[in-house]
Order: C-alpha cells, then structure tokens, then sequence
C-alpha cells in the first residue's frame, strides 16, 4: 500500500468513529518527544475508536499554522483557544510526586492540584464549545508492551510495527518545507552513498550522559568502509571534533559555526524568521539521515530514536544491543539513559 493509500484510509477511518479527541501538540518539550506523543496518542484512538483530531495553534515548533507550517495535514485540525490553557499532557500520579526527593512536598501538591484544576475546566469548557465530551491529552492511558490490531490500515504488530506505520501517515512535508530541505541538502554536495549520525550537545546533557564524539567515529569505522558522515549536531565545536579526530573521513552538516548547543526553552522563545530557518534545517538534516546508507545514534535522543524506531530492525544503535532496542525504545528517558549507560559499560 502506497502512503497516500494509507493516508486515506486513515482519514476515512479516523472520520467514522462517533467519540472524538482533540490532541494538543506542542505544549513544551523537544519536536520529537511531542512527535511521538502525538504518535501515542493517535494509537490510543485508533484502538478505543476515537476521532483524533489535532490543535496545534501555539505548538512551540511552529510560527504561524502550527503543524502546518512544516507538514500536510492528515486530520481535522481544531482551532479553538481554550486548549492552550486547558488541555495539557497527562500527569504524574500522586504517589509518583511524592516519591520525588529533588522537589518541596508542599510545592509538588500545589502544582497538581492546580493542574488537576485545568484538566476539569478543559473538560467542561470542551463539552460547553462541542456540545459534547471530548477527550483531552491528559485522559490518554498509552502502554506500548502490546500486540497492536488495526487491519483497516494494515498494522498487526508491535509498537515499533504500528509506529512506522504512522508515520507513514504524518511524516509528509509540505511544498515550502520539502523544496527549501532540498535546497539546503543538495548545497552540502554530498555522495550518493553516506553514513548518518546524531551527536548531541546542549540542553540534554541535563538529562543523560552524552556519548563522545570519539565513540561515534569508531563505530563508523567497525560498522561500514563508507568515509562520508552528515552529521546532526545542535554544536558545531563537536562537528570540528569529529573533522580534527578522523581527518581520514569527509564530514559534512548543516550546523552553522555560531551554533553552541541547543537549548529547547530558547528556541521556542525564537522570533519567526529565526524559528523558521532552525526548523528548515533541523527538518533538512532529518530527511538527509533518512537517505543514508547507515544510521547510527542514541538512545537518548529524540531525532535519533526516531530515526532507529522508523528504519528497525534495519538500525545500528550507538548505545544499545539490537536486540534490546524493542524494549528499550518504549522506555522514559532517565531508564534509557540507564540502558545506555550500562551498554557502554560493558562494550
């Protein structure tokens, strides 16, 4: 089945369920952590037959449409106000936050309690606005350890089974955004045949140990005899690393020299111009890793598990065996960085 088959078909599907949710994208994390939750969230309807249905007004990647600044749309968008405030991802569970020894007590229930106070009042504003119960981002209950069975689009799998599925149906660039990629990639020159790979900087070192540049290289080098690597790196002190490192091989990347670390709570903060030309590039790179020969990133980062996720089992994980990648690609981030951690240990 061609894409465009499997769009439709998702459309018509998603069209004749009678319950309907309204998804909002883009509420404060990385594009990819709100990518995939996104992924989530269209699984979870499609199995309680839900309408999914998409506000992304104020998404943080975004500048103007939201979703469509960089994409085709694939469902009804929504563009009621209310959702920026009232419809928020789920949360923590009590004894979760209370569990949690880095934050006051008396502070952690404040925050729930007032955030608790926003799913009620997205919930009824929502049935006010629709004339009807609408399902919310914090009413999604999502477990990826399951057999996934929706023949209408052709998923009977796995997790990593249905998500590639769905992103056949969401992962299409529009006009402007796919013609401007193309211009930035057929600038850098590179040879039909290349490897990819992700070395990140930035705000994720606030999340997990990142991976030298070092381990990279010798991965390359023990994984395929190709000397050319595009690299997507938020730090272009680490794209000279790699160049001074391995003069042997031919480097190239869309990091621009002035670039020292990505920092996702910056970026959102970007005006227009600034946020359009970051996401024409980020999107560039992406789509230039996609056409690679061989791919290799982390665990621990979002473009790059997307990346393993959408091209297993076909993959070469920087920081975890083949065969625990199925396990470990459903796993939060901090029990990622552990599954990293201990790869790495013992290799």
């Amino acid at each position: 089945m061609s894409t465009n088959d499997l769009a439709t078909r998702y459309r018509l599907l998603n069209s004749s369920f009678k319950k309907t949710m309204v998804y909002h994208i883009g509420i404060d994390a990385g594009f990819f952590t709100e990518y995939t939750y996104m992924i989530h969230a269209m699984l979870y309807c499609l199995q309680h037959k839900i309408q999914f249905k998409l506000y992304s007004d104020d998404a943080n990647f975004g500048w103007e449409k939201g979703w469509e600044d960089c994409f085709i749309p694939f469902c009804e968008e929504v563009h009621e106000p209310f959702h920026h405030t009232y419809n928020t991802h789920r949360l923590p569970s009590w004894k979760t936050l209370m569990q949690d020894k880095k934050q006051p007590k008396t502070r952690l229930l404040k925050w729930k309690l007032k955030a608790t106070y926003k799913n009620v009042t997205g919930k009824i504003l929502a049935f006010l606005i629709y004339n009807k119960p609408v399902s919310l981002n914090f009413q999604i209950k999502f477990n990826p350890n399951q057999h996934f069975h929706i023949p209408e689009l052709e998923i009977d799998g796995d997790y990593l089974h249905a998500f590639r599925k769905l992103t056949e149906i969401t992962w299409k660039l529009n006009a402007a955004t796919a013609q401007e990629c193309r211009q930035l990639a057929d600038n850098l020159q590179l040879p039909p045949q290349y490897v990819g790979c992700q070395i990140r900087g930035g705000d994720k070192i606030t999340e997990t140990n990142l991976l030298p540049p070092e381990h990279y290289i010798q991965l390359i080098k023990k994984k395929t005899a190709i000397r050319d690597i595009f690299v997507l790196t938020d730090d272009y002190r680490l794209f000279q690393q790699v160049q001074t490192l391995a003069p042997d091989m031919r480097w190239y990347t869309l990091c621009s020299p002035d670039e020292k670390g990505y920092v996702n709570s910056s970026f959102t903060r970007s005006d227009k111009e600034l946020k359009q030309k970051q996401m024409a590039r980020f999107l560039s790179s992406i789509q230039i890793l996609m056409g690679a020969s061989v791919f290799t990133g982390s665990i621990t980062t979002g473009p790059s598990l997307f990346l393993l996720k959408k091209f297993y089992p076909d993959i070469s994980p920087a920081d975890c065996s083949h065969e625990d990648f199925p396990h470990a690609s459903t796993l939060p981030i901090p029990e990622r960085g552990r599954v990293a951690a201990e790869y790495i240990r013992r290799h």
